[in-house]
This record gives structure tokens, C-alpha cells and sequence, in this order.
């Protein structure tokens, strides 16, 4: 599986290599995880450009585009799929990442707000169009697919596992690329910390609820697949029936 870095966004990664079905490899170069595409430089560009792009799929909300909008690459088709429902109206959202008080406005903790959404991307039907939609590109002939959230470890990282489930990754290969986006998110959250920490609203319980949210945690995933189960007696199952993929098209499609 091959990882690439751009100075804004960390957490991108080709789902390459990794074992499917019949003991076939996903594609190179066809399909790349990652998070938001906006500041970037001359250098990510052309980076980015040597991925040879057909479409970017955007899994994030109005409220998060229209703080840190995609930068548009040339020859690119755009897809905005919303995968969550606004809690908050884009005048009222904070700015800065940083600052949880929009995020967490029941107050949970992050943990639990992030068990919940995973729940919730799962069973809500906001989510399940969102996801629908996706594999909908991904299934047509000749895609390069970049698909993104916002930090590229929820809703991207949600997305991957069906793809990942889809295709026949195992379960303890597609729970480690899961957790990868941990490396990344390491760095946000020290940074995030150091930027808050002086804050009037900065507290004990406030640090921990942001290292929750910025971070990847097998009790999310499993909140996931918990509700996948439930649905539907499996997670394959879930792919099948209620995002309606046509698996055996994925794999001819995407593995070798």
C-alpha cells in the first residue's frame, strides 16, 4: 500500500497492494483515500497530478466546504456526497479546527460523539445515498477515484472499509488500514494542543475530548460494524443490500 504526503494534508494513501478476494491485489493507482485538498502548493500539485485523477469524491458538509473548499484540479470531475447531517450553520461554525465548541454542542465527550456518528453513518439515510452514490462512481470503467473527508479518517476511513470489505480484504488487513490514519492524526493533535492550550475554554476534559475526535479508535469502527450486523447480519451483506454494490463488478474492476 502506498502512502504519499502533501504539506497540508498527511493522510493519503494509495489502497493499493493490499490482499482481496482469490488472494488478488487491489490496483495500483486507482483508488486513494485521504482528507481535504485545499492549501496546497506548487509541489502537492504536481504530485497529485502523477495520481492521473478522473474524479474526487468530497464526503464532507456545506459548513466544512465552505471554510476549506478543494483545490480544483484540471481535468478532474467533482462529486459532493454529504455523508453526515449539519448540526451546526455555516455563520455560526468556528473557523478554527481546533476549537471543539461547535463540534461537541451536547455536551459529550468527543469519544462518544464519534461512537454515535459512526452509528449514525451507517443507519442514517443521508449516509447510505452518500455512500451509494460513491461506489456508483467507483463502478464505472477506468476510474482513478480520490475520496476524501475532512481529516480522511471517518468518513473516508468508513469508505474504505466497505471498499476494502467489498473486494475481499480481510477483516484484521482492513481494521489495520484503519488505524494507519493514526500516524497522521498524531501530528494534527500535538499541533492542535499547542494552539488551544492557553485557551480560555482549554481544560482536561476539553484536551481529552480532542484527541477523541482527531483520533482513529477500533471503538469506532466496531460501533460500525456493530450496526452493519444489525441491518443487515454482516458487513458484506450491508455493502450488498443496502448500498447495493455489484461486487463481482468491484473486483473485476479493481483487482488483479
Amino acid at each position: 500500500m502506498k502512502k504519499n504526503e502533501l504539506s497540508h494534508q498527511k493522510n493519503i494513501r494509495d489502497l493499493g497492494g493490499l490482499i482481496g478476494h482469490e488472494g488478488k491485489k487491489i490496483k495500483y493507482g486507482r483508488i486513494f483515500r485521504g482528507g481535504a485538498l485545499t492549501k496546497l502548493n506548487k509541489e502537492d500539485i504536481e504530485i497529485l497530478e502523477t495520481f492521473h485523477l478522473t474524479d474526487v469524491i468530497d464526503f464532507r458538509g456545506n459548513d466544512e466546504f465552505y471554510y476549506n473548499p478543494d483545490h480544483v484540479l484540471m481535468g478532474v470531475t467533482y462529486h459532493s456526497f454529504p455523508a453526515i447531517e449539519e448540526r451546526v450553520k455555516v455563520e455560526d461554525r468556528k473557523k478554527d479546527d481546533g476549537n471543539l465548541l461547535w463540534f461537541v454542542t451536547d455536551n459529550t465527550s468527543g469519544f462518544d460523539h464519534l461512537k454515535r456518528q459512526y452509528r449514525d453513518l451507517i443507519t442514517m439515510k443521508k449516509s447510505q445515498t452518500a455512500y451509494r452514490n460513491f461506489f456508483k462512481v467507483l463502478l464505472q470503467e477506468d476510474k482513478v477515484v480520490y475520496y476524501h473527508c475532512s481529516q480522511g479518517k471517518d468518513r473516508a476511513g468508513l469508505a474504505s472499509f466497505f471498499i476494502e470489505t467489498a473486494l475481499g480484504v480481510s477483516m484484521d488487513e482492513a481494521l489495520d488500514d484503519y488505524m494507519l490514519s493514526q500516524i497522521a492524526m498524531d501530528k494534527k493533535i500535538d499541533k492542535l494542543i499547542n494552539d488551544v492550550s492557553d485557551k480560555p475554554f482549554y481544560s482536561e476534559e476539553y484536551r481529552q475530548s480532542l484527541i477523541d475526535i482527531f483520533s482513529v479508535k477500533l471503538e469506532y469502527i466496531h460501533a460500525a460494524i456493530e450496526e452493519m450486523i444489525k441491518l443487515s447480519g454482516s458487513p458484506l451483506n450491508y455493502i450488498k443490500e443496502v448500498l447495493e454494490v455489484d461486487i463481482d463488478k468491484l473486483r473485476k474492476l479493481y483487482l488483479e
